[in-house]
């Protein structure tokens, strides 16, 4: 759990030690208190720095698309700007994978996967990447991306999985050795259906 504290400045909460605003924030969830009389409060609004603004958009635009909700106070109780804007990119990824993986299963047994892992020796040091975020028929690797991601991370999927797609919910760059990239999956989500179904059959 990590705590911060807030002072209120009209209806909106600025970082400050000297506050009378405690906020909590663990995993997902966060928690506002008033420090003098221990109270939760509600409906909190977080005074944007500004840097994080086409992020929350970004986050915004995906639930809308979507239908999936999160909280984004969970990002932006945090009083660094850097960390508000990769919590936002977190959730934002959140999302479009939970979108993702809602509309593959409704064509293909799709597994998730959770506690496993890949290593790698990339030029410095050790690095130590997740397994790709699902497994469609047991044969076909997606990966669900929101921005920018590691090509050491890809290209060590790709050892071990021949058959891949990564897909974006909106444009993006996307580099490859043996797998395909697919744009605008929000728009059109049938040509990636189309090509898993032509990799399994």
């Amino acid at each position: 759990m990590q705590v911060f504290f807030y002072k209120r400045i009209g209806d909106y909460l600025l970082p400050s030690q000297e506050g009378d605003v405690i906020v909590t924030v663990s995993n997902f969830l966060i928690k506002v208190y008033d420090r003098n009389s221990g109270l939760e409060l509600k409906d909190v609004k977080f005074k944007l720095f500004g840097n994080e603004i086409p992020h929350l958009n970004k986050l915004k635009e995906l639930e809308k698309a979507t239908g999936i909700d999160v909280d984004e106070n969970y990002a932006l109780a945090f009083p660094n700007p850097k960390i508000r804007i990769l919590k936002l990119n977190q959730l934002a990824g959140y999302v479009f994978e939970e979108h993702v993986y809602s509309v593959l299963s409704s064509y293909f047994n799709v597994k998730r996967y959770n506690n496993s892992g890949i290593m790698s020796l990339p030029k410095l040091g050790l690095t130590f990447h997740n397994t790709p975020d699902m497994l469609v028929e047991d044969k076909v690797v997606v990966e669900a991306k929101v921005g920018l991601y590691e090509l050491e991370q890809i290209r060590d999927y790709e050892r071990r999985y021949s058959k891949g797609v990564i897909v974006f919910p909106w444009a993006g760059k996307c580099k490859t050795s043996r797998w395909v990239c697919f744009n605008y999956f929000l728009k059109d989500h049938e040509r990636v259906v189309r090509y898993i179904r032509s990799l399994i059959s």
